[in-house]
């Protein structure tokens, strides 16, 4: 299951699919869910837009004029060319000693994905996975009966645990490296907050960006951000673990975290397990928490996500999983899940050849 950035090079991808194939006895699936595009990518195809709403290009157009440019305009088309003049100026003041060496200038603007995507976070991608196990399974019946694994690194991770509770019984194994357990507001209210999921920068700027998204902290907009859709986005939640244990206990947890991660706290996954064996489950929790566990080829930092690639992850956890899963037939069969989340109710459900969401007020 790809993070952020599994788009940046779609061959890399291939590579890890083709590798992990050839020396395990699995299908290797990458699922190119919605909102796959959410970070810089080499092939256009893949490639999100930079496109600057008005506040951004107000902001733009006001530094042209502190810096001796106003003879420049910026719009939503040259957007990203004037980003390069305004570097070389900034540089040029440094140059003369007008300004500090470590100062830049701060920008933002919109991230937007190809094919009309948005960001969700978390449920529309979960579900797409799910429709790609049915599909595959509607091609190649024989699939149906094989253990499903799924796993990844960071969002990666995260939508793993997110796809055994949303749909357990389609769960046989998660391997997850350093997901979060509860969502990470700025990916869903990145504006509102005020707060870049990412950024690029120069030596004279500093590009904030914010993948597009409808949601807010409006109470009067149909996109308002309630509690209700924060908890069905919680893998993190004592009431619907019970839930998602009562459909299966059979599901196999292993994750890898980094006691000093600062972008997916240390304790809701020490919680999560905690949880995860108290209602019965077999799960591992491998705490990665000092120089000592650094070995420069599997855990390389003690930073989110521990550089650990997801061929890595899987060439070190996948055969102990599929020991433990030797021989289990995994049947595929049509079922449904509820979630009470405030005053919603959000049913999970299989329909014919499809799977989706329903939301019941």
């Amino acid at each position: 299951v790809g993070g952020f950035g599994a788009n940046a090079n779609i061959s890399f991808l291939d590579f890890d699919r083709e590798y992990i194939a050839k020396n395990f006895d699995v299908v290797v699936v990458h699922v190119f869910y919605h909102c796959f595009c959410a970070r810089q990518s080499i092939d256009q195809k893949y490639n999100p837009k930079l496109i600057p709403n008005q506040d951004d290009l107000e902001r733009v157009n006001g530094i042209l004029k502190n810096i001796n440019l106003g003879h420049l305009s910026v719009n939503k088309d040259n957007f990203e060319q004037i980003i390069p003049l305004i570097e070389q100026k900034v540089n040029k003041m440094k140059q003369a000693g007008l300004v500090d060496e470590s100062q830049k200038i701060e920008l933002s603007c919109d991230f937007i994905p190809p094919n009309g995507d948005y960001q969700n976070y978390g449920i529309m991608a979960a579900i797409d996975h799910i429709n790609a196990l049915k599909d595959l399974v509607k091609r190649f019946p024989k699939f149906a009966d094989l253990p499903k694994i799924y796993g990844g690194g960071s969002y990666g991770g995260y939508l793993s645990l997110l796809i055994a509770k949303i749909a357990p019984w389609y769960v046989d194994g998660v391997i997850d490296n350093s997901g979060v357990c509860l969502p990470f507001l700025a990916c869903i209210l990145g504006r509102e907050m005020n707060q870049g999921e990412f950024y690029f920068e120069g030596s004279g700027y500093r590009l904030y960006c914010f993948v597009y998204k409808y949601w807010n902290r409006n109470m009067n907009s149909s996109y308002y951000f309630g509690d209700e859709n924060y908890l069905i986005r919680a893998v993190l939640n004592s009431n619907h673990l019970q839930i998602q244990s009562n459909l299966n206990k059979n599901t196999i947890f292993v994750s890898y975290h980094s006691i000093q991660d600062m972008g997916a706290p240390v304790q809701n996954k020490i919680e999560l397990y905690k949880c995860y064996q108290e209602l019965g489950y077999d799960a591992t929790l491998h705490l990665i928490k000092d120089e000592n566990d650094i070995d420069g080829r599997f855990v390389k930092s003690l930073e989110h996500g521990l550089r650990m690639t997801d061929r890595a992850l899987f060439r070190k956890e996948l055969p102990l999983m599929l020991e433990k899963l030797q021989g289990r037939k995994s049947f595929m069969q049509e079922n449904s899940i509820s979630y009470p989340c405030g005053n919603k109710v959000f049913v999970f459900k299989d329909l014919e050849d499809k799977f989706e969401l329903e939301m019941i007020n």
